[in-house]
């Protein structure tokens, strides 16, 4: 039988396609560079946690301030904002403010899982994303860049999160947990990260499968028997791309080659996981048990779990955890994201939307709880850690991206300021303005607070690049 290379190549990249990589393959490859090029190895943490179908202002807003939003907090019989939660009262320009919290702040309702944190947070009101959106931004959330059109999925640059797991690297660069409960494989590309230019980076969409990936080298039965099959796969694969190699030559010996590199990438993370095993035994989560796919709240918890072990015992610095998808979660219990709490079907939308969001907040506290725990230097795990909350749309479900509540908790080891209120106070005349405040800007301050560049971050809208928030940084 005739040899042909381009047959070889392509048995070659389905090899490598049924190993069923981790997420973080990209990741990987970045983080091993980083790491090569002696990139700083300081323990800071970045927690995303990004949710659907807008968020509300006034789930973020401490009593002593719901007069300095732009409008009434007053619902109607279906629990609407009046004059209906589809108005024009969430895109009213938010009043400018630059305040301390004080010592004495007392949270709303919903946010009292956080009390225990109180002073470790800064609430951030009317933050304009700068691009058109509607029932999600996507990408462009966390990447900062105008989509081609509104609701897209196109991923034009990195988002911040990516950019900080490539500068703070673990063994698991990057580690991403969300829901969708259209994923029978328990991974799958829900539009919230990416690495670089179309490279979306996939999440683990159950906790069972995030658990034998991760956590799969302390396990026991099969989690430890998925982990060591992928490692006898890839040892095998790695040894016969070799073979492949020296029978090929030109493009298909340069495409070949990525193989091989990401092949080694992953090697060189699977030692690394193995070398710090003992942490991973003493702070690996139960196994999880079996929890429908549809499961919104049960999967988000289990999620939780797995996002405080990965960050306690080192996997990774960086969590990105998607709470749920407005196309298909439903919150048991409460109702359907879409039709239920977006377009009202539930009997009441604000009771709707406040049990959702405590829901967020609980599982926020027990991540910030269990890394308070753990002494680090002259404090605990969390002083070097910050948690970031807000909505891949804006204000609402049917969102103008105009009006972005953000929540942060915790100062990074002092680089970002706490128990502060801002609101840039934008007018949407001032949209091309040296002043103009948007999303893009709040993710440039993580970023200078990280000591990282920012200057290319995004790509800039109306012509501004994104630039610190002078008044969050320490």
């Amino acid at each position: 039988m005739p040899f042909h290379r381009r047959q070889l190549l392509k048995g070659a990249a389905a090899a490598f396609g049924s190993l069923q990589l981790p997420p973080w393959l990209g990741s990987v490859q970045a983080a091993v560079k980083a790491r090569a090029g002696g990139q700083s190895q300081q323990p800071m943490r970045f927690v995303f946690c990004i949710r659907s179908n807008g968020l509300w202002a006034e789930m973020l807003q401490p009593p002593a301030l719901l007069n300095r939003l732009p409008f009434p907090v007053a619902y109607d019989e279906k629990g609407r904002l009046v004059p209906g939660e589809h108005g024009s009262g969430r895109r009213l320009v938010t009043p400018a403010a630059d305040l301390a919290l004080g010592k004495d702040l007392q949270l709303n309702e919903v946010m009292q899982p956080l009390t225990p944190f109180r002073q470790k947070l800064s609430i951030l009101q009317g933050i304009n994303s700068g691009f058109s959106v509607y029932h999600k931004a996507g990408y462009q959330t966390l990447g900062a860049f105008a989509g081609k059109k509104r609701d897209s999925d196109e991923v034009a640059g990195p988002t911040v999160d990516s950019m900080l797991a490539r500068a703070f690297p673990g063994p698991a660069p990057h580690v991403c947990l969300g829901h969708d409960p259209k994923s029978p494989s328990g991974v799958a590309y829900v539009p919230t990260s990416a690495e670089a230019r179309d490279k979306p980076i996939a999440f683990f969409t159950h906790p069972k499968r995030a658990y034998k990936e991760l956590f799969g080298v302390v396990g026991e039965g099969s989690a430890r028997s998925h982990y060591e099959t992928q490692s006898d796969i890839l040892d095998f694969f790695a040894a016969d791309a070799q073979r492949l190699r020296a029978r090929t030559a030109g493009p298909e010996r340069e495409q070949l080659d990525r193989y091989l590199n990401a092949f080694e990438s992953l090697r060189q993370s699977r030692q690394e996981v193995e070398a710090i095993r003992d942490q991973l035994r003493r702070y690996a989560p139960k196994p999880p048990a079996e929890i429908e796919a549809g499961a919104t709240m049960k999967v988000g918890a289990g999620n939780t779990e797995i996002a405080i072990a990965s960050l306690l015992s080192g996997l990774t610095n960086v969590v990105t955890l998607r709470f749920d998808l407005l196309s298909s979660s439903s919150y048991e219990g409460v109702g359907s994201l879409h039709a239920g709490i977006g377009h009202g079907q539930v009997k009441d939308m604000v009771g709707a939307r406040r049990q959702v969001c405590r829901f967020h907040f609980e599982q926020i506290a027990r991540m910030a709880t269990a890394l308070e725990a753990i002494p680090e230097g002259d404090g605990t795990m969390l002083d070097n850690t910050v948690f970031v909350y807000t909505s891949d749309n804006g204000e609402t479900h049917h969102s103008a991206g105009v009006n972005y509540p953000i929540l942060l908790l915790g100062d990074l080891g002092g680089r970002l300021a706490t128990g502060r209120y801002f609101a840039p106070g934008n007018e949407q005349t001032d949209r091309s303005q040296p002043g103009y405040t948007r999303l893009g800007d709040v993710w440039a301050t993580l970023l200078a607070a990280a000591g990282q560049p920012y200057q290319d971050f995004g790509i800039p809208i109306n012509g501004l690049p994104h630039r610190p928030i002078e008044s969050l940084l320490a």
